[in-house]
This record gives structure tokens, C-alpha cells and sequence, in this order.
């Protein structure tokens, strides 16, 4: 059976997980996902995955097949009870030199090439390992996989999908904001849940750099029930000094100041 080729898409997820975009590539994935949120949801599944992979230490080998099973296999599916020789992979204890050129087993997330570029079929088996791990994970049930995916990774402010929590010294009266930051190798997500806000009123959510420029994450519309909303800015969290939300005359609704990092 003919493999389908990988789509664009696809191998721009495969190259961000096995981190070896370009930075032309970095520009163009960072646009897809802008542009196509789900694309954005995928990537971050999968990172979730292969990340708790790499970090479970498994180990898989490729043990030698027990003596006569390929053949018998080959007899019951072609109900040909003649034994057929089957070749079997070489032995690496034939030559000393193969023996400590391969590894006893492959660890995920192994080495990359020494040139620092990972071979294009590695992308592809990458983004197969993580999609595999998300299948795997299916057999724990619905709770238990979104309990897993859901919760970040811990660590101080800056480490890469860890949420940092920020606090508004003063807010209007009347209203409540839970604020978050979260680092990511393509900038800076800002999590947020609002009440309180003047229906139909838009607001302005705005990450200032250390020196001084702002960057606009997104904007939103207030409403009567309660706002969720997850943004973007292309800013690294190291640059970050302070997040606002301001409205449509540009004043300064929240403000707060986060630490360096």
C-alpha cells in the first residue's frame, strides 16, 4: 500500500516537535497557527505527549524473532505448511564493531545528528511517536487523558508551558480578573477570565516589553457571563515587565508588573 505523502501542515508540526524549524520555517508555522487555532491545538497535544515521553525514561528494544516464527506466521496466512527461510536480522555480536556502534535500545527523544539538523524521516517518525502516545493514552478514558494533557508543567516563572500566575494590585469595582502568563518557545500566552465588564465595551489585552514597546495579544468584546479567553503575543516571556488590559479609548483598565525572569 502507497503512503500518502505528508501534508504542509503536518510537517510543519512534525519539524516544531522535533524542534528543528528553520527560521523560515518558524515564521511560517507561527503564521499557520494564527491563522488555523486547531492546527495550534494539535501542536500542543502532541508536545504534551512526546514531552511526558521523553521524560518517563521508556526504553524500547528490537529483540531477535524466536527461531521458526516468521515461517509459521508465512504458513498460516498463505496455508502453505511448507517451511520457507526466512532472513533475520544480522546479529550485531558477528562483527565487534557494530557492537558498540548501536545502542542496546532507542530512547525518545534521542540525539540529533551531529550537523544539528534532524534527517526529514525523522520529523515524520517524531510526529508518528507522539500521535502514537495520544493513542495510547485513549486506553486511559476520557478523564484521565484530559487530566494529563490539561495539567501544565511546573516551574518557575518562564519555563516553557508552565503557568505563572499574575494578580492586578487594583481592579474596577465591581468586576474580578484571573490572570495568567504562559510561556511558549513562540512567545507569550496570556490566559484570562473576566467579570464585570461593560457589555459590548471592547477591551484590549497588552503585553509592554522591557523596553517599553507594546504588543497587542488580542481583543475581546465584555459581556454579561463570564469571559475565558487564551492569546498570543510574539513576545518571549523574558521581555515581558507588565500586562494591561486597557479599553477602546486606550486607558488602562488592569495593570501589573511580572517578574524578570
Amino acid at each position: 500500500m502507497t503512503e500518502e505523502p505528508m501534508s504542509r501542515r503536518d510537517r510543519l508540526i512534525a519539524a516544531a516537535l522535533a524542534g528543528d524549524l528553520s527560521g523560515e520555517e518558524q515564521r511560517e508555522f507561527d503564521l499557520a497557527c494564527a491563522a488555523d487555532p486547531g492546527m495550534l491545538t494539535e501542536y500542543r497535544a502532541l508536545r504534551e505527549v512526546s514531552d511526558r515521553l521523553a521524560q518517563s525514561g521508556l526504553d524500547w528494544e528490537e529483540p531477535d524473532l524466536p527461531p521458526g516464527l516468521a515461517s509459521r506466521v508465512f504458513a498460516a496466512t498463505s496455508g502453505d505448511s511448507t517451511d520457507h527461510a526466512v532472513p533475520t536480522r544480522p546479529s550485531t555480536t558477528a562483527d565487534p564493531q557494530l557492537i558498540g556502534s548501536r545502542p542496546a535500545g532507542r530512547r525518545l527523544g534521542g540525539t540529533r545528528p551531529t550537523n544539528g539538523r534532524r534527517a526529514p524521516r525523522s520529523r515524520v517518525a517524531f510526529l508518528g511517536l507522539a500521535a502514537a502516545g495520544l493513542l495510547i493514552l485513549g486506553g486511559l478514558g476520557g478523564s484521565a487523558v484530559s487530566a494529563l494533557l490539561q495539567a501544565p508543567p511546573e516551574g518557575p516563572p518562564g519555563a516553557l508551558g508552565a503557568v505563572e500566575e499574575v494578580t492586578f494590585p487594583t481592579i474596577p469595582d465591581g468586576t474580578s480578573f484571573d490572570a495568567a502568563l504562559v510561556a511558549h518557545t513562540w512567545g507569550t500566552e496570556t490566559v484570562l477570565e473576566v467579570d464585570g465588564l461593560a457589555e459590548g465595551e471592547i477591551f484590549e489585552v497588552i503585553l509592554v516589553s522591557e523596553d517599553g514597546a507594546e504588543l497587542t495579544s488580542g481583543t475581546f468584546f465584555g459581556a454579561e457571563q463570564t469571559i475565558t479567553c487564551r492569546m498570543n503575543a510574539a513576545l518571549m516571556r523574558e521581555d515581558v515587565s507588565q500586562l494591561q488590559i486597557r479599553d477602546a479609548s486606550g486607558s488602562v483598565v488592569v495593570s501589573s508588573s511580572v517578574p524578570d525572569v
